[in-house]
């Protein structure tokens, strides 16, 4: 099979691969720039916005929202029943995300302006496109008479979400405005991230843990998914609209709800090491949305709350669930291989690393810590993903 046949195999290949290489690639490249700006060195070309303002957006968009559609591309249909999505569409969404995320990379590293521009347009267009694919898999479902799918809808509202996001975020490159660089950061972690990383927490876990663990009830109420949207809707707004009260109020109510969840959720028996991850990722998110309250009310904390939540919570669980879907689609066994547990090991050092930064005023040293451990944990787990990508499944089968 050739490079390009391997990559159409399965839904999850191409948008795999954009995350691997963006992540990876977003992973060194901040780690120069902060080496640079707090130690000395050859500076990299620079663009004309710094590298601080992109450090969000780019992160956001193209480093961890290919992994998103990746896994959805696989599993949005199965979570309502109907087969599976075919090249016809998912390709067009996995050329523009591979496409945009190599744009951006050359951008980025490269000082060039309108190649980051360009980038975040063309992943505008395969979003763009997903949103139709996936609103007609909707629909299918709904003439198929198929029941009613609340974790497609919550994951389909927050991809269209993002899509405002990602439009701000375009916004802010060509002009450089301040104030669209705040709401495209604000929308991307509120209205996009953690909506996703819930739902599929939501949908995943309970079902995963009731498989491998003895004994084990399956908990995942629906009524949990509207409190979570209602409180994270009250977050985002409090946010966009500086509203401090209900942004406390927000964060406590999440704090609490999350906390439930992962209490509910806590094997009490021998788990795997795949479902392992997944809970103990998810405990960062109590302590996250904790983090946030205390910023507001006792102790400033900065960027803190905000990287406990993207590093240690979604960086965890995107840890625990790209493992699953690559090894399982590759024909490998479902477990958690060595370099996928340095990862994991290293997103929660970075995790803390970051907060301490924080706490310490936005400390260069614990800065370049953070940075350091975060892209030495992840770049031979995403290098060694990359490779699988491209090659055929071990097992013989098709995917």
């Amino acid at each position: 099979m050739t490079s390009s046949a391997i990559l159409l195999a399965a839904p999850h290949r191409m948008p795999f691969l954009a995350g691997s290489i963006g992540l990876g690639g977003l992973a060194c490249w901040w780690l120069v720039q902060l080496l640079v700006l707090h130690v000395g060195g050859p500076e990299l070309p620079q663009t004309d916005l710094p590298p601080a303002l992109l450090h969000g957006p780019t992160m956001l968009y193209s480093g961890l929202a290919p992994f998103i559609f990746g896994f959805l591309l696989t599993v949005f249909p199965r979570w309502i029943g109907l087969p599976d999505l075919s090249a016809n569409h998912f390709a067009p969404i996995g050329m523009a995300l591979l496409g945009g995320v190599l744009a951006l990379q050359i951008g980025l590293w490269g000082g060039l302006d309108r190649w980051v521009q360009a980038g975040f347009a063309v992943m505008l267009g395969g979003w763009a496109i997903a949103l139709v694919v996936f609103a007609g898999v909707l629909r299918q479902g709904a003439i198929a008479a198929r029941p009613r799918c609340w974790h497609a809808w919550s994951a389909w509202a927050a991809l269209l979400l993002g899509i405002v996001g990602l439009s701000t975020a375009l916004a802010f490159v060509w002009t450089g405005d301040a104030l669209l660089l705040r709401f495209a950061n604000r929308i991307g972690i509120g209205g996009l991230l953690l909506p996703i990383f819930l739902t599929v927490a939501h949908r995943m876990i309970p079902f995963f843990a009731g498989n491998v663990v003895q004994g084990y009830v399956r908990w995942r109420p629906d009524w949990l998914l509207v409190v979570l949207w209602a409180l994270l809707a009250a977050r985002l707004g409090a946010e966009l609209a500086l509203l401090e009260w209900l942004r406390i109020a927000a964060n406590g109510g999440l704090a609490a709800t999350t906390a439930l969840m992962c209490w509910k959720w806590w094997p009490r028996a021998s788990a795997p090491g795949l479902l392992n991850v997944l809970i103990w990722g998810f405990a960062w998110a109590p302590a996250a949305f904790t983090l946030s309250v205390i910023d507001a009310v006792a102790i400033p904390i900065g960027r803190g709350p905000d990287h406990a939540l993207l590093i240690g919570f979604c960086g965890s669980l995107l840890i625990a669930m790209v493992t699953r879907v690559t090894q399982g689609h590759s024909g490998r066994p479902l477990a958690m291989s060595p370099l996928a547990w340095t990862a994991f090991a290293g997103m929660q050092l970075a995790a803390v690393s970051r907060v301490v930064a924080a706490l310490k005023l936005e400390s260069g040293l614990w800065l370049i810590a953070a940075a350091s451990l975060f892209a030495t944990g992840l770049l031979p787990w995403a290098i060694r993903n990359a490779a699988i990508y491209l090659e055929p499944r071990q097992d013989g089968k098709p995917g």
